[in-house]
């Protein structure tokens, strides 16, 4: 059996299109039909049904049976490819989230102690909630990963480094500069500059912002951290962050607690696929940062 056939064929399932599903593959559409007619001569039936003064089609009774059972391989064979390749490649590939890779490199001595291992791995930066859809697809070995909550998946080895309190971060000056903590119904009517989708800091803003109807709105979005910051020192808004954001440099930037029925954290962890098993070197270096 041509295994092309069966995507082929699962194309066809959701495009209902000889042509859409030619195009997509790059193939002719006789291709297509060759395929079809190849896959109802191994199972010794009719997969589909034409209506020709509609020009459209139906699975047949044993189409939606070969379908059912087509989106449960189909899956599971392009997970072993991406798997076996991983296995045979002469390093790991990585993911680095900016703002925990920024602290890693600050504040664990681990890191920079440990950073020849660095020339077995492959990195990938980007934000938290990319790199854990990265990682459920099979394209990353394992990802440093920020989360509002622990995460729990049956498909991934969790280590939790450690976990950082979120902050309202404001300008020198602001007229909550002196509060011990800050409700969000204080902040409502402020210019929010937020991290945006990639970060789960926007999840936060969101979730807090669904207690009170939505009533604020971000005035700015942005995936770069030293934008952020600038923006903030202009006075043109407050912002969201992590506690691992804020570095020694940002002295001018006031850090104040949310109230304590409002707080929330973000949790570190470092995530791997259970089946994975990452070089000797790599290993090491992770072992040596969870101490």
């Amino acid at each position: 059996m041509n295994l092309k056939d069966l995507y082929y064929f699962y194309d066809l399932s959701n495009l209902q299109s000889f042509t859409e599903v030619a195009r997509k593959n790059g193939v002719s559409q006789p291709s297509i039909s060759y395929a079809i007619k190849r896959l109802e001569k191994e199972f010794h039936c009719q997969l589909l049904v034409h209506d020709p003064s509609h020009r459209t089609f139906k699975l047949t009774p044993q189409g939606d049976i070969l379908l059912r059972h087509v989106k449960k391989a189909l899956p599971e064979i392009q997970g072993a490819q991406k798997e076996i390749l991983r296995s045979i490649s002469p390093y790991d590939t990585i993911g680095f989230p900016p703002l925990i890779i920024d602290y890693l490199v600050r504040k664990e001595p681990a890191f920079i102690e440990n950073v020849s291992a660095l020339r077995n791995i492959h990195p990938i930066q980007e934000g938290s909630i990319e790199l854990l859809d990265l990682l459920s697809k099979g394209e990353l070995d394992a990802s440093f990963i920020g989360s509002l909550e622990p995460i729990i998946d049956k498909r991934f080895s969790v280590k939790t480094l450690m976990t950082s309190d979120l902050y309202y971060i404001l300008p020198s000056g602001h007229s909550l500069a002196d509060k011990e903590a800050i409700a969000f119904s204080d902040v409502l009517n402020e210019n929010f500059i937020i991290l945006d989708e990639h970060f789960v800091h926007l999840k936060a803003f969101q979730h807090l912002n669904n207690q009170y109807h939505h009533a604020a709105t971000p005035f700015f979005q942005t995936d770069d951290i030293n934008l952020l910051k600038q923006l903030l020192r202009k006075k043109i808004g407050i912002s969201l962050l992590s506690e691992i954001a804020i570095t020694k440099e940002d002295k001018d930037l006031i850090s104040i607690p949310m109230v304590k029925e409002e707080r929330m954290s973000l949790y570190v962890s470092l995530v791997t696929l259970k089946e994975n098993n990452l070089h000797p070197e790599v290993e090491n270096f992770f072992q040596e940062l969870l101490k």
